[in-house]
């Protein structure tokens, strides 16, 4: 769900707010200079008040980091004051020695209760030094969201750093603080939230519309919803009156039905009294026919610490309904449409349908798990739109896997000296006591039994399809991804009777594409939609096994790529910034046109030091037409766009199945900058849902270091402005018109929002045309339409 802000100027806005065309500025209840509201008791670690000509009063309050500090740095208080709605706090700030993405400079507001004192709600969130201009102070608006029911309360601010990079010593001043509340003149839309974050065409969409009245009288409205999509292609699909009484909160149903057409949609709704429209709102769901194929979302804001969002609950440990409800209400709002139970199962491929409510999870290990909350969390995810997904280990684990083996070795791999991967009597001696009221869990440190199933065999192919179907009827999961083994076999595995299965990677190829091919249409055959995803889709890991390596990618398979975790290592080649981008668009092609859903991995899992590898590991993997399980970089306080609903909206020009990369765009496309700017190696050509023929152009400020790793201040390049990109005529034909995608704003202070810009077209030499792009930050796109 997203919350919509009233039409004033924040820095701090995020990207889904809705203008108020009739609702009046919020009014300034309090305001004071900095040497006035700051108190000995509220300031520590040597935050101090300071001389300084550059503030409004001469004086402000310096807050340097320091290394021994725990905790806060500054707190102050404003007077009691009536709260409704959303609250609107101004800082006057300067900031020296603070780059721009990192450290953050951490905000707490807090709305204190009139009779216990107790946090009645807060909001943290961050300053960055983009958000401030590079001289002098700069108004920063954060916003607190009160009950639109009135009441007193006590606001209070708190102020700390983060720790920063090494060699980094920060310090903010604050000039004043300022806070507004809100008119109350027009009603206000709350909310805007599908009920679903992805829909297949031609389903039936529910838009949920939060909307308030606070106004002394009642007002008769008309709710209208208009959907757009491609670039700028739109349709009004519902519009209905509504009434609200005065102070009333109101939540409206609304349906319509989706068309054929696949890709990311916005859904606009407005509110009109007497034809004026006094409020509006937006969101953004996915449209896609293979389940995965418009998987986009993003990872936590990195802002804030979000608390107990409910996610935690999915994986081993105690879950109640409330907190497994709110986790899948927290990862629909962060657009995710994939979700994927890790390790959960007691033997994996050996047993994805455990019949005890209580069960070892992990592949046997000792961590026990709730069948009962495992239905229930999967029907949660599926009633929000989100596909759950099992994870699999490819081999047969523990207990069941064992009982297996003793019922068919016949079915099982064995090497040149008859024995199978793993198995240990004394660890199986152990694993029996698990049940006696004296067993010491930390003493099983070991799985007992693993061992791989022979997937040539006919009689394994369908004890595997019975395990996923299995799996999907009675535990409720859409489909599976496999890890370690996904159902080949290798030259010198050998079967019960001691013969190679395969003698050359060839034979093995065939044999394994043959197996995987099979074992999906006996799936298939019971449950149309389960789909598969697999491991070892890097082309090192291939290369030997494409046959099966296609067969794997067809239908929309989630294709995870793992090896890229290796490559900010500088035994890697890929750690160099333009080599890695080589290699993530020519790879992620080929994984598209064989119709797989690529997922490459992030540097390190995504546990990088330094911000700013984050932030280009996703403009490349995202650009390329990666997704990512995890969900993309996400910080909603600096200006590099909300990259989750960017990849939800505009999937039409991102996983397009039409979609092919231009590996040499010479004569085709022309770049001119004053600055550098990375786009060579980032041209494609795709047709739109309309039918359109579009030729794309993603504009890179490059990262300041050429290498992964070599930019601990995460600082970046000035803004590339003024860019002239050129277009050719596509056989014969020119581009017709051409716009520009962003999340990220014109200005570095500016608002990150999701956007179409349309762009003038102009003549150029040689028969082509231009167009003028403004401004680059870090990533916009330009798309020509034929």
């Amino acid at each position: 769900m997203r919350h919509l802000l009233p039409a004033v100027i924040i820095i701090s806005l995020p990207m889904w707010t809705a203008a108020l065309a009739s609702a009046a500025a919020p009014k300034a209840v309090w305001s004071e200079e900095a040497e006035t509201f700051a108190t000995p008791g509220g300031m520590r670690f040597g935050t101090a008040l300071a001389d300084d000509g550059t503030a409004s009063g001469g004086k402000a309050v310096r807050i340097p980091f320091r290394a021994d500090a725990n905790g806060w740095s500054m707190v102050f208080s404003a007077p009691r004051m009536e709260m409704r709605g959303q609250v609107l706090f101004t800082f006057w700030l300067r900031a020296e020695d603070v780059p721009p993405l990192t450290p953050g400079f951490k905000l707490t507001l807090v709305a204190h209760d009139k009779h216990s004192g107790s946090w009645a709600f807060h909001r943290e969130t961050r300053v960055y030094g983009a958000n401030l201009r590079a001289q002098g102070y700069t108004a920063v608006t954060l916003a607190l969201d009160a009950p639109w029911t009135g009441d007193t309360y006590g606001p209070e601010v708190i102020l700390q750093w983060d720790a920063p990079p090494k060699g980094v010593v920060p310090v903010m001043y604050l000039d004043k603080a300022e806070i507004a509340v809100p008119a109350f003149d027009a009603p206000r839309v709350l909310e805007i939230s599908p009920l679903k974050i992805r829909y297949g065409p031609g389903e039936q969409v529910v838009i949920r519309t939060s909307l308030v009245n606070p106004t002394a009288a009642p007002v008769e409205a008309a709710l209208v919803g208009e959907e757009i999509r491609a670039a700028d292609t739109r349709r009004e699909v519902f519009r209905e009156n509504v009434r609200l009484a005065a102070g009333e909160e109101k939540q409206v149903a609304s349906s319509y039905v989706l068309g054929p057409e696949e890709y990311g949609r916005e859904i606009r709704v407005r509110l009109l009294v007497g034809a004026q429209e006094v409020a509006a709102g937006r969101d953004f769901f996915a449209v896609s026919r293979l389940p995965l194929w418009g998987a986009g979302g993003s990872s936590g804001d990195r802002s804030y610490w979000a608390g107990n969002s409910g996610a935690g609950s999915f994986y081993v440990g105690p879950a109640s309904g409330q907190d497994s409800w709110r986790g899948a209400q927290y990862w629909k709002k962060m657009r995710r449409v994939y979700f994927e139970f890790f390790s959960w199962a007691p033997g994996d491929i050996s047993d994805l349908a455990p019949t005890d409510d209580l069960f070892p999870g992990g592949e046997g290990r000792l961590a026990y798990r709730s069948r009962q909350t495992i239905l229930q969390q999967n029907r949660m995810l599926r009633s929000v739109g989100i596909w759950p997904v099992s994870y699999g280990n490819g081999t047969c684990w523990a207990e069941s896997g064992y009982k297996l083996f003793q019922q068919h070795p016949e079915w099982f791999l064995y090497d040149a000296n008859g024995e199978i991967a793993g198995y240990e009597m004394d660890g199986r001696e152990l694993y029996r006591r698990k049940d006696d009221a004296d067993f010491d869990p930390g003493a099983y440190q070991h799985i007992f039994f693993q061992a791989c199933l022979n997937h040539s065999l006919p009689a394994v192919q369908e004890y595997v399809a019975r395990q996923f179907i299995r799996c999907g009827r009675e535990m409720g999961f859409a489909g599976v991804r496999l890890d370690v083994r996904y159902l080949e076999v290798y030259p010198g595995e050998r079967g019960f009777d001691g013969k190679e299965v395969a003698t050359t990677y060839p034979e093995a190829d065939r044999i394994s594409a043959a197996a995987v091919k099979r074992i999906k249409a006996l799936v298939h055959k019971e449950l149309p939609e389960f789909t598969f995803g697999y491991n070892y889709a890097a082309p090192e890991e291939v290369k030997d096994m494409m046959a099966t390596f296609q067969e794997r990618c067809e239908g929309g398979a989630w294709m995870l790529d793992e090896l890229p975790c290796t490559y900010q290592e500088k035994t890697s080649s890929y750690h160099v910034w333009k080599t890695y981008v080589r290699r993530m668009m020519s790879w992620a092609d080929q994984v598209n046109n064989l119709g797989g859903v690529y997922n490459p991995y992030d540097f390190n899992r995504g546990s990088m030091e330094h911000s700013i590898d984050l932030i280009y590991s996703a403009i490349f993997r995202i650009i390329c037409g990666g997704r990512d399980y995890g969900g993309w970089y996400h910080n909603s306080r600096q200006p590099v766009g909300d990259y989750g609903a960017f990849t939800t909206r505009f999937s039409e020009y991102l996983h397009n199945a039409n979609r092919d990369w231009i590996a040499d765009p010479q004569g085709e496309v022309e770049v001119r900058s004053a600055a550098p700017l990375w786009w060579e190696d980032m041209c494609f050509r795709t047709r739109s849902s309309d039918g359109r023929k579009c030729l794309q152009v993603n504009l890179v400020n490059p990262p300041k270091a050429a290498e992964v790793m070599e930019n601990p201040r995460s600082e970046i390049n000035p803004p590339v402005r003024d860019i002239t990109v050129i277009c050719a005529p596509s056989e014969g034909q020119k581009p017709a018109a051409a716009c520009l995608l962003a999340g990220e704003p014109m200005e570095l202070t500016g608002l990150n929002e999701i956007q179409v810009v349309q762009l003038d077209l102009r003549q150029a030499d040689g028969g082509k045309v231009a167009v003028t792009v403004p401004s680059v930050l870090f990533w916009k796109m330009v798309v020509f339409q034929f």
